[in-house]
């Protein structure tokens, strides 16, 4: 069973992203954060304190911190990616003078 207020990596990466490129979605966040939210797919009403201070400030953070933080987050990705080991399977039929000789003609 899945966590109701779980979200994955990659929507945290466009909630930084919309938040730091597009001033319409900004504005939409400020005024219904839940609402925003719901707009990425995120769970709906699970996220009370997730907003922190901008619910009591009526302000967002420089576009520059959520670009920042989006970076990071990217960079965190992309170094678990280069952990990680792929397989590289090999299949071997026999060798390789059987293959290209009379059999395949």
């Amino acid at each position: 069973m899945a966590y109701a207020n779980h979200v994955s990596k990659s929507q945290i990466i466009e909630l930084l992203g919309k938040l730091a490129d597009d001033d319409g979605y900004r504005i939409r966040f400020q005024r219904n954060p839940d609402a925003a939210l719901t707009e990425l797919d995120f769970p709906s009403g699970g996220f009370a304190g997730f907003v922190g201070n901008s619910a009591q400030t009526g302000m967002l953070a420089d576009k520059t911190v959520f670009s920042a933080a989006r970076q990071r987050m990217v960079d965190e990705v992309a170094g678990e990616c280069l952990c990680m080991i792929i397989p590289n399977f090999r299949l071997d039929y026999g060798d390789q003078h059987r293959r290209s000789g009379a059999a395949m003609r």
